[in-house]
This record gives structure tokens, sequence and C-alpha cells, in this order.
């Protein structure tokens, strides 16, 4: 399940973490939140298309769940710009590990709380 995966993406984060490899920490950290709220979305018969993933999964996700998930929330689009910068570098593009450390922390409540809101979701229908 996506979910699971969720799990597994952010266990690989904070392996990279401890390793002290923070893009590996911030990429994976990232995996598992998008994984975490394309579950939500799954669970209702949506699903990101290629064009715009990331983001289409970050703004439907932010649009559709503040209500259950609040600050939950509210780093997410963060992370996903901290990955995106991560992933794609410049010569001056700099992790920082108090910040990586604290959203991965940020995203173990994202997905928990992903877990406990998916039981509840039904497919949605205009």
């Amino acid at each position: 399940s996506l979910l699971a995966q969720a799990d597994e993406a952010l266990e690989t984060a904070s392996e990279a973490a401890l390793a002290e490899r923070w893009y590996s920490a911030c990429a994976n950290l990232w995996d598992g939140v998008r994984k975490a709220l394309s579950a939500l979305l799954q669970a209702q018969g949506l699903r990101p298309t290629r064009t715009g993933g990331d983001l289409a999964v970050e703004q439907a996700a932010v649009a559709q769940f503040t209500g259950s998930l609040g600050v939950l929330l509210r780093p997410v689009p963060r992370m996903r710009s901290t990955r995106n910068d991560a992933e794609y570098p410049d010569p001056d593009t700099q992790m920082q590990p108090a910040r990586v450390l604290a959203d991965l922390g940020m995203a173990r409540d994202l997905v928990e709380a992903c877990g406990k809101v998916l039981p509840h979701l039904t497919v949605f229908q205009r």
C-alpha cells in the first residue's frame, strides 16, 4: 500500500539522517509525505497525473484535508520545495540538518495521521 511505502521511505530518511546524508534524507522524507498524501487521494478515487504530480498532490491534499489534518499540513509546501532544492541543487544549495530532522518528525506525525484518516474516506462523487 502507499501508506506502507510512506513508512518505508521515512525509515530510509531516518537512516540517511543518522548517516548525515542530508540530501538523501530530505528526498526520502518528501517521498514518504507524498505517498501518504497520495494514499488519501487514492482512497477517494483521485490520482494525480504526471503533469505537476508532486505539486498536484500537495495542493489537492492541502485544499482537501486542512480541516482534518490542519497544522500537520502547514510544512508540506516547504518540504516539497526543500526536496526540490535537494534534487536539483544550485551551487549555493545547502541542507540544514536541524531543519531536516525537524521535518522528519513532522513527516512521521503526518503519515501517522493519514493512517488514521484513511479508513474514513469514501470515493469522491460530484
